[in-house]
């Protein structure tokens, strides 16, 4: 017997090992992920979980991983005015965990969502939409900070992070009779206090600034149509810690993990064989 769910990752940036504990409590709850949607970091998670990537070793990445390569900066990006870097690193590191596999290879229905500036509207790709793409490239557009980032080109489209339009893209799951639940990391970060602030000081705060317009709609209109929300508390963590303590990723997992199971507890679960 077994008990579908769809399942929405919020961005999160490096705070992406509560995602990893919100799949594990749908895992331990009984689940089968039948659908994933994510942007951002939650994209990441998404992309790798699709591609096959176990529990077990999605779980030692999220514990182990050091993020400072994968957002190391690059002279000619910062020259050329695209970003502080080129994503050359997180394209590369996406396409070897990911085995370079295209949407229409995955058994799991995925779709990652990013932001096209060029015409100021949302990015889909999914094995419906965008079946020849590397899942790699569609996790490095929705990953795309802006400033922080260079953008992906893909035909006319310019991509940049999903979080501008869709942070928490629950309203993007099928509605059918499996269950839905919506992963959104909550919690603002400190005030800044009076002074002169770097890049890595601001970002943080640019990043919540630019997501808080489009959210709250999104999950709204997800929870109109039915689905559950698991709020994860991180405030404590910063979306840009490019050198995570295990301490601070063992904390994100667990609440992760907790928030995701007590949601799971008020769905209304159908059973198939």
């Amino acid at each position: 017997m077994s008990k579908p769910i769809r399942v929405a990752l919020s961005g999160s940036g490096t705070k992406a090992p509560a995602h990893v504990g919100a799949l594990q409590a749908c895992i331990d709850a009984g689940f089968t992920i039948k659908e994933l949607c994510g942007t951002s970091g939650g994209a990441l998670v998404a992309a790798l979980f699709a591609c096959g990537m176990s529990m077990p070793d999605l779980h030692s990445l999220a514990m182990t991983m050091s993020w400072a390569p994968l957002m190391s900066g690059s002279l000619l990006s910062i020259i050329t005015g695209k970003g502080y870097s080129s994503g050359d690193a997180l394209l590369k590191f996406m396409t070897e965990k990911t085995g370079g596999k295209i949407f229409a290879d995955l058994d799991i229905d995925l779709t990652i969502v990013s932001s096209d500036i060029s015409n100021e509207v949302p990015y889909l790709f999914s094995n419906k939409l965008t079946p020849g793409m590397p899942v790699a490239v569609a996790g490095r557009a929705s990953a795309s900070i802006p400033i922080f980032f260079e953008p992906v080109l893909v035909g006319s489209a310019v991509l940049v992070d999903g979080g501008l339009v869709s942070n928490c893209p629950v309203d993007e799951l099928t509605v059918d009779d499996a269950p839905r639940i919506g992963i959104d990391l909550a919690g603002k970060n400190s005030p800044l206090k009076p002074g002169q602030y770097g890049l890595t000081k601001l970002a943080p705060h640019l990043i919540d600034l630019m997501i808080q317009s489009t959210e709250d709609a999104h999950i709204m209109i997800g929870k109109m149509k039915g689905a559950v929300i698991a709020q994860v508390p991180c405030g404590y963590a910063s979306p840009l810690d490019r050198n995570m303590v295990f301490a601070t990723r063992a904390r994100l997992y667990a609440d992760g993990y907790a928030s995701t199971a007590a949601a799971l507890k008020t769905l209304s679960v159908p059973v198939t064989a």
